[in-house]
């Protein structure tokens, strides 16, 4: 696709659709796994083991995922100025970088795992499942790479579609193999880290496939084992931040996820395994809202720079707007949908069968009450989400324009060093507030926060952007007319 032209409320959901296609299929499979080891594995506790993770496995996947974000916005101004050369080697130093950082996590995080689950306060009853799937999970990290930065590389330069293709195909493939190893060979929770190993090394085998294809506007080449230092350089200039900015993101969400994993209320006989169900469940819920307003973030960031390597100064704000438009759609849309059906959604990981004893005794007390925490956040979260969607598209939007500092600044004070603080210090110190309810109602709080910061930094950094394409345009006329000028010297030279 050409993202510099035409009417940009038919060019972003276009470009949009495939990639939000792509999330809610990940969000699909990831939702198989907990579905199948709720329902035919060890029940809720399986549900906790890799539920409990989530949060864990964003802190640490978040810095390097964040340079796949760097990736996409080199490309995207390479496309813009239309060097090819620029993407080719822009490709190929980032599937370097890619397969290198996955070696290190895989590494580093099978070692780290049990120790950064006791220090989350995983409860005992569960913590050595975590553990093992964690552990399982991280071997699969340098084919998780490959495909997340692959992805990023192709959206880039207009291909939305392919990753979705590569997804659909090797999705399929996990589901399939989640019964054989969960139903069939009573792997439980290993079963379930096994296949999404096999099924991300699948994704990483065809997104290398698509990305070596002669008809993209540059090529990936299996023989060139090489990375470029310019490339290299910018990719991580504009990665680090996104992904430092996610790792610390993600650390407030750790706080939170610990604060759950040791709540117990004795009054109301909620203890914190049932918490962490009901919160895992309505997480899983929330993902999906995430990732379909995230998609239109994600997209402002190559839009903009492509139009902005491209000189045209009157498409940025038209994209920006339109973005906030369309999350506006879809956040308030999907939180309303979900609202109304929680019990229902809810119930798909909350289920009776899940709360069965190996003995076959339903547990019907501790059913409703994960059932109510579930329901409990998912109206709170999901009917506010769609906060988060402008959030996004504020912080994406000055990353195509190359700021990519400032949204890390921004997240450290509006909602880290605020959620670590809320947790730390006041949440189980002031009487009266030491609820789920106070817990979550900290999201749409920071949030609010992030956008009202972004409201007044925004226009000041379009100011210089519009300042910075007048002053190159005016530099390429000028250069222009110096050649026209010594063409039409050289031809009256000739002429006498």
């Amino acid at each position: 696709m050409d993202l510099t032209e035409g009417n940009f409320f038919k060019v972003i959901p276009l470009y949009t659709i495939p990639m939000i296609l792509l999330s809610l299929l990940q969000l699909l499979y990831s939702s198989a796994d907990q579905i199948i080891a709720a329902n035919f594995g060890e029940g809720y506790t399986s549900l906790n083991a890799i539920g409990s993770n989530t949060a864990l496995i964003n802190l640490i996947l978040g810095v390097f995922i964040g340079i796949g974000v760097g990736a996409n916005v080199v490309i995207a101004k390479a496309k813009g100025k239309g060097n090819r050369e620029k993407a080719r080697r822009t490709i190929q130093s980032a599937i370097v970088l890619a397969i290198f950082s996955g070696i290190f996590l895989a590494i580093a995080g099978y070692f780290l795992a049990p120790i950064l689950l006791k220090l989350m306060n995983t409860p005992e009853l569960y913590i050595d499942k975590a553990t093992d799937y964690l552990r399982i999970y991280f071997i699969g990290t340098p084919f998780l790479m490959v495909f997340n930065f692959g992805s990023s590389l192709l959206r880039g330069i207009g291909d939305s579609v392919r990753p979705l293709l590569a997804l659909l195909s090797c999705g399929l493939i996990n589901i399939g193999l989640n019964f054989l190893f969960v139903v069939g060979f009573k792997l439980d929770v290993v079963g379930v880290g096994i296949t999404t190993v096999i099924s991300e090394f699948l994704e990483a085998i065809l997104i290398l496939v698509f990305l070596s294809k002669k008809d993209n506007f540059a090529s990936y080449k299996w023989n060139e084992w090489r990375t470029y230092k310019e490339e290299t350089k910018e990719i991580l200039k504009h990665g680090i931040p996104a992904g430092i900015q996610s790792a610390i993101f993600s650390i407030s969400n750790n706080f939170i996820q610990t604060g759950v994993n040791g709540f117990e209320d004795l009054s109301s006989n909620l203890t914190s395994d049932i918490a962490v169900a009901g919160n895992t469940a309505s997480i899983q819920i929330e993902h999906y809202i995430w990732n379909c307003m995230n998609a239109f973030a994600t997209a402002v960031a190559a839009l903009v720079s492509s139009n902005y390597g491209a000189r045209k100064k009157q498409n940025l704000m038209k994209i920006f707007w339109v973005s906030m438009f369309y999350e506006t759609v879809v956040g308030i849309g999907l939180g309303v949908f979900c609202f109304l059906l929680r019990y229902q959604f809810i119930g798909f990981f909350i289920s009776p069968e899940s709360f069965k004893t190996s003995e076959g005794m339903f547990l019907s007390e501790a059913y409703q009450r994960a059932l109510a925490v579930g329901t409990a956040r998912l109206t709170l979260v999901g009917l506010t989400y769609f906060l988060d969607g402008y959030m996004d598209v504020m912080s994406y939007y000055l990353r195509g324009l190359g700021h990519s500092k400032t949204p890390t600044v921004v997240t450290v004070i509006t909602i880290t060093i605020l959620r670590i603080v809320f947790v730390t210090v006041l949440w189980k110190n002031i009487p009266g507030i030491y609820t789920l309810l106070a817990l979550w109602i900290i999201w749409p709080i920071t949030w609010s926060l992030a956008i009202l910061t972004y409201s007044f930094i925004i226009h000041p950094y379009n100011l210089k952007a519009y300042d910075h394409i007048d002053r190159h345009l005016a530099m390429e006329i000028a250069e222009r007319e110096k050649q026209e000028a010594l063409a039409n010297e050289s031809i009256q030279s000739m002429h006498v």
